[in-house]
């Protein structure tokens, strides 16, 4: 089922203002895509996140996924947040049925499916474990097996790698790329992170600063399964970050003193520079 998204916008009023979080986003997504929202912080991205998953209503616009209007959370689309939000008083396998308790779905069928996504996610033999025993890496692998119990239409990952070491984010992307692959879930992730972002999506939506609106939808037309040194990537991630440079420097301007700036050429590296040309 396709995800629609028709003339979105989300505004907060607080005594002094209205702002507006989202302004009139028009978006598809296809049955099967992976879509990651790349935006500076205050876009709106994990509004929309929430928005499309029943979490908040939106203060105009309309949302369907197939012939269905969403007006609040479904079993069909599972989210997953930058947070564990795991329970301490069970264990790895408890963890990963609660959400299937909560659905209704049989004994037998719930430990059958945990013990499949668990499998998936590499934690098997972790089963009998309590999540104070995990590492952060552990944890989150724990909460996409419970995310992806559901068996949801649509899966919704809120930054989930955001707190993550390097190395285990790496791990992490890799596993969420073979997963996807496997299960041919539509996941909408969002991120601020643009290597990232090309890493694992068939589609970048670029979104502006405050308020936030769709900039770009940019396909992302490279081989699976990628890698992050991928030269190909690094020069799709440098057209992406140029998309991007704009809004960063909007709320930098913002946030920062007023005599700050993105160095136009540095010796780290610039996309547009000439350096190396002839070698």
């Amino acid at each position: 089922m396709s995800l629609v998204i028709q003339e979105v916008s989300k505004k907060f009023i607080t005594k002094h203002k209205e702002t507006y979080t989202l302004d009139n986003i028009n978006l598809t997504f296809e049955k099967g895509e992976f879509i990651c929202l790349l935006g500076t912080s205050g876009c709106g991205k994990s509004t929309l996140l929430n928005i499309i998953a029943g979490l908040e209503k939106p203060t105009s616009g309309r949302l369907f996924l197939g012939d269905k209007e969403i007006q609040g959370v479904g079993v069909e689309r599972a989210v997953m947040f930058q947070q564990d939000a795991l329970f301490p008083w069970l264990n790895v396998l408890e963890n990963v049925e609660f959400g299937m308790s909560i659905a209704g779905i049989s004994k037998e069928e719930k430990r059958e499916r945990a013990l499949k996504y668990l499998k998936m996610v590499h934690l098997t033999k972790f089963q009998n474990s309590y999540i104070h025993e995990l590492s952060g890496g552990m944890r989150q692998r724990v909460a996409l097996a419970r995310a992806l119990t559901l068996d949801s239409e649509v899966l919704l990952m809120d930054e989930p790698f955001a707190a993550l070491d390097s190395q285990t984010k790496t791990i992490l992307q890799q596993e969420l790329q073979k997963i996807w692959w496997e299960t041919k879930k539509t996941i909408i992730f969002v991120t601020h992170n643009v290597e990232e972002a090309v890493l694992l999506a068939d589609r970048v939506i670029v979104m502006t600063a405050n308020p936030g609106k769709v900039k770009r939808d940019i396909p992302i037309q490279l081989a699976r399964p990628r890698r992050l040194e991928s030269i190909d990537l690094t020069y799709i991630a440098a057209e992406v970050m140029r998309e991007l440079k704009e809004e960063v420097e909007k709320v930098a301007k913002i946030e920062y003193d007023s005599d700050w700036s993105i160095e136009k050429d540095t010796v780290l590296y610039h996309p547009d520079s000439n350096l190396g040309i002839g070698l």
